[in-house]
């Protein structure tokens, strides 16, 4: 049934950008040297500064069309500018991100609680026929997922997110640590693979998903909504993006000292693991993904609540249970079988995170440049070209993906022909 609007919950700036900070820090940071691994170290410190301004820029223009025309959900943005079909876009793909990240932390926490156990326990756990990542990815979401996720507000999460950010802090001394100890060959500047850390990289800093909400809740008083929130905003994605060139290029260099490919969490990498100072980053990173888990999971819930209810209703507290449960069940299940979270975050950036990140608020700010005030038409030229930018990004990475999938059997089949011919 629909009941009035909820009392609004608020938070300040600080908790505001710690919890914007961990839901981009925690969404991708462990896939960075992944991304760098396909880009080069510095291709893929142009593209991370490139995309983080982007991001930036779209996540301004997403706020200031709350603001313009009082509406501060993305949802009812996109239906107030598309209509139904924009309503739906919207959530699908918001829904996608959530989700694909949801299944990373389980993944991830997983596995760091693995890499922490002594290696004579994952042996006999081995030769009983044990899977320790399916265990543990039970064990994690009973006893830990869902009471966060069930029990857990914005503004209590903006305390654990102090925690989180200090972890990310760690991990990047830690791999610096690493990098200083062992010497290594000189890595590539430019790699080939650009595409596949373009799509890492922008699912690392979309957090689209909590933007509208955390600026709903922004305390009221005699300094702006506005200058709060852009605050905020330029706080997060510098942060972020100084930690993400720091373990993006940190962590490749490690894995490439060990002629290593870097897998979708460095954390896996063995001289980590296996030092003292790595284990302190694993517990720390832990106690991340484990409290980003519930800022997703909020955002999940969110959409889907408005979809069946509208913008102020809310299921009955029973319903509204049994969604935040389903959504741990639907995510803890495909985390018990995949085991890097690379490809998972490429996928997530090219279906997700470039429309609900880049593209959709491209649009929206233009659907609505002529509302609420005039526009410049400069301004508008630039939105433009970045709204075709974006969706010729887009385009491509999804077309490079499905190569990538579907082209090396369809050629290894021509050559199986071709040789057969031959032999005949």
């Amino acid at each position: 049934m629909l009941t009035d609007r909820k009392v609004r919950e608020t938070t300040s700036v600080p908790k505001a950008f710690f919890n914007l900070t961990v839901c981009i820090l925690a969404s991708a940071l462990l896939s960075m040297p992944y991304g760098f691994d396909n880009t080069g170290i510095l291709g893929g410190a142009v593209l991370l500064i490139f995309v983080g301004l982007f991001v930036d820029y779209t996540l301004l223009l997403l706020g200031e069309s709350c603001m313009k025309l009082d509406i501060y959900d993305y949802q009812q943005l996109a239906e107030y500018s598309f209509g139904k079909k924009g309503r739906y876009l919207q959530a699908g793909v918001q829904l996608f991100l959530s989700l694909s990240l949801m299944v990373s932390y389980q993944i991830i926490a997983a596995q760091n609680i693995i890499n922490l156990l002594k290696p004579e326990w994952t042996s006999s756990a081995l030769e009983r026929g044990v899977d320790l990542q399916i265990v543990l990815v039970i064990l994690c979401s009973i006893l830990i997922i869902v009471p966060l996720a069930t029990l857990a507000t914005l503004k209590l999460l903006g305390y654990s997110s102090m925690i989180s950010v200090a972890a990310v802090g760690v991990l990047t001394i830690a791999l610096l640590y690493f990098d200083i100890k062992k010497p290594g060959d000189p890595v590539e500047s430019i790699s080939t693979d650009m595409m596949t850390g373009v799509s890492v990289f922008a699912t690392g800093f979309v957090c689209h998903q909590i933007i509208t909400p955390t600026l709903d809740s922004l305390e009221d008083d005699t300094k702006s909504k506005k200058q709060k929130f852009n605050l905020v905003v330029h706080m997060a994605i510098g942060a972020s993006l100084f930690f993400f060139i720091a373990v993006g290029a940190m962590g490749y260099v490690v894995c490439n000292k060990q002629g290593e490919v870097c897998t979708g969490n460095i954390l896996e990498n063995e001289t980590i693991k296996n030092d003292i100072f790595g284990s302190v980053a694993i517990v720390m990173f832990l106690i991340t993904v484990l409290f980003a888990y519930p800022l997703e999971h909020f955002s999940c819930t969110n959409t889907i609540t408005k979809l069946m209810y509208g913008e102020w209703g809310h299921p009955p507290p029973t319903l509204g249970l049994g969604i935040k449960l389903c959504l741990v069940a639907f995510t803890t299940i495909p985390a018990l079988f995949i085991s890097d979270i690379g490809p998972l975050i490429s996928w997530a950036g090219n279906l997700a995170a470039f429309p609900l990140g880049l593209i959709l608020p491209l649009a929206i700010s233009l659907k609505n440049r002529d509302r609420g005030g005039s526009s410049f038409r400069i301004e508008t030229i630039i939105q433009f070209a970045l709204l075709t930018l974006a969706s010729g990004l887009m385009a491509f990475q999804i077309f490079n993906g499905l190569a990538v999938l579907y082209i090396p059997p369809l050629t290894d089949q021509w050559q199986f022909l071709n040789n057969t011919k031959g032999e005949e």
